[in-house]
């Protein structure tokens, strides 16, 4: 698969916008209100901010259909699997093994123990079983799901080629279907435990928001007037629709629930997917706000701080900003100094890490490959 040249620095903003969504609903517990009737109604919308990952998938789906769909094919594979593990495999190579070598949690571990996990973060196998999935770096369960969509996104495209985007539906109503099936055979063997597991975790429940960006992207630029305010308007009713579950069901966010899974899954993509079409192709305030260098430096390093904010780093540094620091706000200090890490991670060590992968994939290759 030959990559289109496109570069839509709004929709790097995004991902900056997206972890920081994220790291809102991790720390929601310990956030302090700006007033004592506020609190109650920032801990309920606190508590749906876990949308941040919905809106990473739409942008990959969104991405990947801009740069690959008219050249995606058997043949240019191993292309296109290469540029994505160097894109995300060595980072999270070096801190999933500095989670274990050092975090206490890990440490722990019976030797035997210790390995398993290893090995089932490392091969991202852990994201297939509901009692692995949160060990290790916990929000890297989510590369198992972005990793999924990778393996079938040459058949995906093949077929919407060949047919229409429409036949998307299907794929997601079949792969819903397969991954509940699986689940019912391998549940009692550890691996897809629950149908809201299969749903809310994986990628046989999850799809859906990786094609409904695919499926923005191929609309025509002018399709779509005011797509970023619709888009916008759709985000904002639909997080209300998933406060309003999570308050009526009484559970702790909406997405342990099925109702709550069904909005998150095939609702919140559409507002994403008309929110990425507009600022990739309609000029707004919006657009320029998020493709300034601030935004675009915090996006580029995103994928590091998305797996610096929970474990090992924010464990050493939260006690110490605590005890050193006991009149500011800990939570915002350590947002700020896991910002700054992960900058100085991004273009330090992961980025160079990425062109050092794809030099020696091009080596591997020969110069007639």
């Amino acid at each position: 698969m030959t990559a289109a040249r496109t570069h839509l620095p709004a929709l790097t903003g995004v991902r900056a916008g997206a972890a920081l969504l994220v790291f809102l609903f991790h720390y929601r517990t310990s956030l302090p209100a700006p007033a004592p009737g506020w609190a109650a109604a920032l801990q309920a919308v606190g508590s749906e901010l876990h949308v941040g990952v919905s809106v990473f998938f739409t942008l990959s789906g969104y991405l990947l259909s801009r740069r690959y769909f008219a050249t995606a094919h058997a043949g240019s594979f191993g292309q296109f699997l290469l540029r994505r593990v160097a894109r995300i495999y060595p980072l999270l190579l070096l801190l999933t093994t500095a989670t274990f070598v050092f975090g206490h949690a890990q440490r722990a571990l019976p030797a035997a123990q210790w390995w398993q996990q290893y090995a089932l973060n490392l091969t991202l196998l852990k994201g297939l079983a509901a009692r692995w999935y949160l060990t290790g770096i916990g929000p890297s369960w989510s590369l198992t799901v972005e990793e999924s969509f990778y393996l079938l996104l040459p058949l995906l495209f093949a077929l919407a080629r060949r047919f229409s985007p429409r036949i998307w539906v299907g794929c997601v109503v079949g792969l819903a279907a397969l991954g509940l099936a699986l689940g019912s055979v391998l549940s009692g063997r550890g691996w897809l435990e629950t149908p809201l597991f299969v749903l809310s975790a994986t990628f046989f429940g999850r799809s859906a928001e990786f094609l409904f960006g695919a499926a923005f992207a191929r609309l025509a630029p002018a399709r779509v007037p005011h797509a970023t305010a619709l888009g916008g308007l759709v985000l904002v009713v639909v997080l209300g629709l998933m406060v309003g579950v999570q308050q009526q069901l009484g559970v702790g966010s909406s997405i342990e629930s099925l109702p709550g899974v069904a909005a998150n899954n095939w609702l919140l993509p559409l507002g994403t997917g008309l929110l990425l079409h507009g600022l990739a192709n309609q000029p707004s305030w919006l657009q320029r706000a998020l493709g300034s260098r601030p935004l675009q430096v915090l996006g580029r390093s995103s994928y590091a701080f998305y797996l610096l904010h929970l474990g090992l780093l924010p464990d050493f540094l939260l006690p110490r900003i605590i005890r050193l620091a006991p009149l500011l706000p800990p939570v915002p200090v350590l947002l700020l100094l896991l910002v700054g890490a992960a900058i100085g991670l991004h273009y330090a060590v992961e980025a160079p890490l990425h062109r050092l992968v794809l030099r020696l994939g091009a080596a591997r290759r020969g110069p007639g490959a």
